[in-house]
């Protein structure tokens, strides 16, 4: 009924209003009251407020009568903050304030401080009395600078104070003028208020109303909210990890009925927005087609409103309305053959029949009229679905010559079918045809990478081991590995690349594993290109083919990879200390964990008891200096962690290294200097060098006789080592 009222209003059937609002008067529901308000508000938003007023004062007085004071209350302040009420309304909504609250020991407060005069009653006195009453017992408020949200358990009126219990736990008394200028009072529908107070009605409406649930946490987000900021609100405080997964289902279908939500995004990160008014997604969908200058458009519409369609019957609403479409697009004669068959094949997708043939419409777009094939006309279909579904049905409308056009044209055709084609070729029994292409297309990877990878995925299959002319194993490795590099140099940026490469990857050393083949019997020569191709491919080019292929030379030509070793200093990965140091950098590590972080905890504390901390400039300076300390001691740790001393290492007595003594001359002006090259946190002095140093990495490895260079304030310096000695 009241639903009913709220329509009659919206849609301006007064008469039909007037007899349905006499019949609620006679037995009035005080559950009913928001949406008696509803009603009056949607009366004053199409300038009817003397109507409304009529209506309204004659409800607020059958709620009295009933003993409903509350819900009468409500609906007389919603009068009057539309400005519809007149002054026997509003001084009747003084009386039934001064009747229902005047035994509470703040009501004198109260409406004192809101200027609530029986001699002189105003709107603004009255409304601002309301905003008072929100601050009472039993009330939630909000402190947005750090407090949270917390339900204020009393109210004493001598002291003009307030004690209010946070969701956190804490309990704190407040002045009232402290609480009325930093906090702000939440509605009793809102979320955060519902989890303190109404947390079972929520979890009913979890499981019984999911869409209720999201438009409380809509609100929470000016009316748009994501997935994921759905989850963070009610997961695990509403709704338990475990259970999320069923609840998001019922969300999802729930949604798209709800005439109050609008479903944006995918069906698998979907937005929420709230509506002003409510609208169903077929009406929504509608609406959307009216303002589409194309059917390819309309059709892109209609997809989309499907998708977000969960439930069997507004798809259901969504496919009628498609069907309509395309039977208009048909008559009006003015629409692609690309878009009448995206419309078809949507009807068709979803088991609905379509005004037209598919295999009709498909055969004259890809067909010239000279009979030529173009598959880039596919390519002119709205969507990846689309185009899929029209590759299958090629054979349908091209006929009996549909795989030699289709052979003939598939170095021109789009990536996005092509690998579609080849499938479709090779179930119809044409796959070994695709040999004849392999000749003209190995040696342009650049230019052919998607038919590249198919035809070597053709060979890795067996789709040409009945053919004795096909490419040997080894020819066809060194092929893909050409590809290889050039999907890999190129596939920054380049979504379509950058899948090839994992599919090529996979197919290389996955379960097809055609690397192993290739590689079985391989020549030194053969083996030597493989080594050569991925060297210069860089050093992101897939760590599990190069392996493959150094395991390959390990095995059988180890002498195509041997190396000179590197020198212990060399290895980035650890950091070359003598004991003391090491010693040293632990008594400061020591300090700084188990004083200085400890202490500046101590301070946060401290800071956090001074109160507001939107305005503490202690708190923030000191949680700046934890976090300084903390990344410090992290880093500092891991440096631990990766030292290994000098006096363990064989320290070469012929080369500078750490752990010797070196004295150079600098050649231009023959001036000699003397270090100790030790680690970094060796250097307590201006004699000693760490070797991880511009002016050390200049000289490392270098013998006596021999020249390297060290920065210099204009350049660098040619310097000559005169002596090494070991210095440990």
């Amino acid at each position: 009924m009241t639903h009913d009222l709220v329509h009659l209003a919206r849609s301006e059937q007064l008469d039909s209003l007037e007899s349905a609002w006499q019949q609620a008067v006679q037995s009035p529901r005080p559950d009913e009251a928001p949406r008696y308000g509803a009603t009056i508000e949607a009366l004053c938003e199409i300038d009817m407020a003397s109507r409304a007023l009529t209506l309204a004062s004659n409800m607020v007085e059958a709620l009295v009568s009933g003993r409903h004071l509350d819900a009468a209350i409500d609906l007389a302040q919603r009068v009057v903050r539309r400005g519809a009420h007149n002054e026997a309304l509003a001084r009747r909504l003084v009386d039934l304030l001064m009747e229902r609250y005047r035994d509470e020991d703040w009501y004198p407060v109260l409406k004192e401080r809101a200027g609530l005069k029986p001699e002189q009653i105003t709107a603004q006195a009255i409304l601002e009395f309301e905003r008072l009453r929100r601050f009472t017992k039993g009330n939630v408020v909000y402190h947005q600078a750090g407090w949270g949200e917390g339900v204020i358990e009393g109210f004493v009126a001598t002291t003009k104070e307030l004690t209010v219990a946070f969701a956190s736990g804490r309990r704190e008394d407040f002045p009232l003028d402290t609480v009325l200028s930093r906090f702000k009072p939440l509605d009793h529908d809102d979320l955060r208020a519902m989890k303190l107070l109404q947390h079972a009605e929520l979890v009913r409406l979890s499981e019984h109303e999911p869409a209720v649930l999201i438009r409380r946490v809509a609100k929470l987000y000016r009316g748009t909210v994501t997935s994921q900021q759905i989850k963070t609100e009610l997961s695990p405080s509403v709704i338990a990890e475990k259970d999320w997964a069923a609840f998001w289902k019922r969300v999802k279908t729930a949604a798209t009925k709800d005439s109050w939500l609008r479903v944006e995004g995918t069906p698998t990160r979907p937005t929420f927005v709230l509506r002003d008014r409510p609208v169903g997604i077929a009406d929504e969908a509608a609406a959307r087609l009216a303002h589409q200058n194309d059917l390819g458009q309309r059709v892109a519409v209609l997809r989309e409103y499907f998708e977000r369609g969960q439930d069997a019957d507004v798809r259901g609403q969504i496919l009628d309305l498609a069907v309509k479409t395309i039977e208009a697009a048909l008559a009006d004669k003015k629409a692609s053959h690309a878009h009448i068959l995206d419309g078809v094949l949507f009807l068709e997708e979803h088991g609905r029949k379509a005004p037209v043939a598919a295999a009709q419409e498909l055969r004259a777009l890809v067909l010239t009229p000279a009979g030529a094939f173009k598959p880039t006309a596919i390519d002119q279909l709205a969507t990846q679905p689309s185009r899929e579904h029209a590759v299958k049905l090629l054979p349908e409308a091209l006929g009996p010559q549909w795989a030699d056009l289709c052979l003939a044209a598939l170095p021109d055709t789009p990536s996005s079918v092509m690998e579609h084609i080849v499938d479709q070729l090779i179930a119809q029994g044409h796959g070994e045809r695709l040999l004849e292409l392999w000749d003209k297309i190995a040696p342009y990877p650049r230019r052919f990478p998607v038919l590249t990878y198919l035809l070597g995925r053709a060979h890795a299959d067996g789709v040409f081991d009945k053919r004795q002319d096909r490419a040997a194993a080894v020819a066809v490795g060194r092929v893909l590995l050409h590809l290889g590099r050039v999907l890999n140099a190129e596939r920054k940026g380049n979504a379509l690349f950058s899948r090839l490469m994992g599919r090529l990857t996979s197919l290389l050393s996955g379960k097809r594993g055609y690397m192993n083949l290739a590689l079985k019997d391989i020549s030194r020569d053969d083996l030597a290109s493989y080594l050569g191709i991925t060297e210069r491919s860089g050093e992101d080019f897939p760590q599990e083919i190069t392996d493959m292929i150094l395991r390959c030379v390990a095995d059988n030509y180890p002498e195509l990879t041997a190396k000179a070793e590197r020198p212990f200093w060399d290895k980035e990965e650890n950091i070359y200390t003598t004991r003391k140091g090491l010693e040293a950098i632990k008594a400061e590590y020591r300090i700084l964990v188990e004083d200085k972080i400890p202490t500046n905890s101590k301070a946060i504390g401290a800071a956090a008891s001074l109160g507001d901390l939107s305005e503490n400039s202690e708190w923030e300076s000191a949680m700046e200096e934890q976090r300084n300390l903390t990344t410090r001691a992290t880093a500092m740790d891991h440096e631990i962690r990766s030292a290994k001393l000098l006096e363990d290492q064989e320290i070469p007595v012929d080369a500078v290294a750490p752990g010797n003594r070196v004295r150079f001359v600098e050649v231009e002006s023959g001036i000699s200097r003397t270090f100790t090259v030790l680690g970094p946190w060796d250097v307590t002095n201006e004699s000693v060098l760490n070797y991880r140093a511009p002016i050390a990495t200049g000289i490392l490895g270098k013998k006596v006789g021999e020249t390297g260079e060290i920065p210099g304030p204009h350049g660098p310096l040619a310097v000559r080592i005169e002596h090494i000695e070991r210095a440990l």
